[in-house]
């Protein structure tokens, strides 16, 4: 089974000595926070996270986009919420209006 925690952390390390690579923001993607947040702290410059919801919960989520902006980075905000992913228009709106005034109004 790969250790994603390390298999990032070594990925990133390489990467941002390799100045061609360097040069421009790391998306950062995997299906747990911790892995993420580990890669975040190896990048040089502003990273972009994809992606965060409030699947997880609001409270999580608060606390996901705040350790993000606390390291400069640009986030992806999927829309889901605690009852699944949006599956209309309507839903998308809400949900994605939802996850705009919390990043907004309360990070």
């Amino acid at each position: 089974m790969l250790d994603g925690l390390a298999a990032m952390q070594k990925f990133v390390k390489i990467a941002v000595t390799e100045p061609e690579v360097a040069k421009v923001p790391f998306m950062l993607d995997a299906s747990k926070f911790d892995i993420v947040v580990a890669g975040m702290k190896w990048c040089q410059g502003k990273s972009i996270v994809n992606s965060i919801s409030l699947k997880v919960g609001e409270d999580l989520f608060k606390a996901h986009a705040k350790l993000l902006k606390k390291h400069g980075a640009a986030v992806v905000v999927m829309a889901f919420d605690e009852d699944g992913q949006a599956a209309t228009a309507s839903e998308k709106v809400r949900i994605c209006k939802r996850s705009y005034d919390i990043l907004v109004n309360e990070v």
